[in-house]
């Protein structure tokens, strides 16, 4: 008898520490397995406890992206900031998708409309048995013991949220613009040898390519992450928790309606912002801190495309193309530029200078990617005369007293009135076709737009 009653109660214990493993976290808030939310259902959102912040589908053009956003509940959705976004590089989907977590636990799915079924969250140690949308931004997975076994903050896109931390070798990825969250043209890079270092997306992580970084010591110890503190303080940390450098003091107001986020902006600056939670729940956003000021925006590299240079227009930039180049296309000006004239057949033809003439930029240069070098000129004439007399010189860049020669491409150009450098354009005699190009004025080095028509010396 004592046996079988040892028995039952063993069973009973079993049963009940299995029922309790298998429990989700308690909390108001928990999405459960099998769980679903449809893009035109009410709401279409998981909020997190405060409602300060929601995951789920949000507006996307003529479709719906699936993401998490910050809040503003004082007026329409379009004024939310969207802080991490899954699958950006994925088409919008249609009104009639559905995102379900899943009835075993596996994963968090979307449904397309026509029946195709995409991974949004996926564990890769054990399944999940609830969910959560947390205060602090954070999208998480629990196991049945009440481990998060997976994260939104361990997937960032072009964010950083107060507590999350950028990891050794992995990067913020720019969004192509203010209403497209797709990937754009910039990168922030957590290197491993623990320096924070902005590139352009097309190019390689070396350091001719960079257009920011945090210089930080070689010697500040492994795993160095980036991390943004409550106060706003950005800073980078090593594996034992040392403050290797502060991008910004912090000490910022600490409070319910202060909201800091850091963000890789559509023009490639990285910047920090203080969103300001009004009583009415909306939402006032301003700039604490930029890694680039405003006046420095051209710095950029890839602000503007092969053969163009930028230049500051007001609060925004320009990507413009030198004299005897035409854009790529006229309605993406950020596409770069192309010459109007061939040059495919100049040193076979061995025709000399006389078919050129040269056109000055002031203070506008590209990429030093020059293929030859000469020192010692005495002046401005004897380099353009270099350029001239050489086939393969497109760009002549002149800085006293040294002339470097360029060809094609020309990368990363930008306009900077104080760096003294003198472009000298190579342009083929009565080679602008006919039409509205835009050309420099060799005698006045003012930006000229207009017909080219009949002969217009430059």
């Amino acid at each position: 008898m004592k046996k079988l009653f040892l028995l039952i109660v063993i069973i009973f214990i079993y049963l009940f520490s299995t029922t309790q493993a298998q429990s989700p976290p308690q909390s108001n808030y928990n999405i459960i397995a099998g769980s679903t939310l449809y893009t035109n259902s009410s709401p279409n959102f998981w909020p997190s406890p405060s409602g300060r912040f929601a995951f789920g589908f949000y507006t996307s053009g003529n479709g719906f992206k699936v993401g998490i956003w910050l809040v503003d509940s004082s007026s329409n959705p379009a004024n939310n900031t969207i802080v991490w976004t899954a699958r950006r590089e994925d088409p919008m989907v249609s009104s009639g998708a559905a995102l379900q977590f899943s009835v075993d636990g596996s994963r968090v799915l979307l449904r397309n409309s026509n029946g195709e079924v995409q991974s949004i969250a996926e564990p890769t140690q054990s399944s999940a048995v609830a969910a959560s949308m947390l205060d602090s931004g954070n999208f998480v997975l629990y196991d049945s013991s009440s481990r998060i076994v997976w994260a939104s903050f361990d997937q960032p896109t072009d964010a950083l949220l107060v507590g999350q931390k950028l990891a050794q070798n992995t990067a913020l990825r720019s969004s192509t613009s203010l209403t497209n969250q797709s990937v754009g043209n910039f990168e922030l890079w957590m290197e491993p040898w623990g320096s924070l270092t902005a590139f352009p997306k097309i190019s390689i992580q070396v350091t001719k390519y960079a257009y920011w970084s945090s210089f930080t010591d070689s010697a500040a110890g492994q795993n160095v992450t980036l991390n943004l503190g409550r106060d706003g303080r950005l800073y980078l940390e090593n594996s034992i928790g040392y403050t290797v450098k502060n991008l910004t003091e912090g000490g910022l107001s600490v409070n319910r309606t202060n909201l800091y986020l850091a963000t890789l902006d559509v023009d490639g600056i990285f910047r920090l912002y203080q969103n300001q939670v009004g009583t009415n729940g909306g939402l006032s956003s301003k700039i604490v801190w930029a890694a680039i000021n405003e006046e420095g925006r051209c710095q950029v590299k890839g602000t503007c495309g092969l053969n163009s240079y930028c230049s500051l227009r007001g609060s925004g930039t320009a990507c413009l193309c030198p004299p005897g180049f035409i854009y790529n296309d006229q309605q993406r000006p950020q596409d770069g530029c192309k010459l109007n004239f061939s040059t495919g057949d100049d040193c076979l033809e061995d025709q000399g200078s006389n078919i050129y003439d040269i056109s000055h930029l002031e203070n506008i240069y590209w990429e030093p990617d020059e293929y030859d070098l000469i020192n010692h000129i005495p002046d401005e004439e004897t380099c353009s005369n270099a350029c001239l007399g050489d086939c393969n010189c497109v760009v002549a860049k002149y800085k006293d007293p040294v002339c470097y020669k360029h060809k094609l491409p020309l990368r990363f150009g930008m306009k900077n009135d104080l760096s003294g450098i003198k472009s000298l354009v190579k342009v083929r005699i009565g080679g602008f076709p006919k039409g509205g190009d835009r050309i420099v004025n060799k005698k006045t080095d003012m930006e000229l737009q207009g017909n080219l028509k009949g002969s217009k010396s430059t």
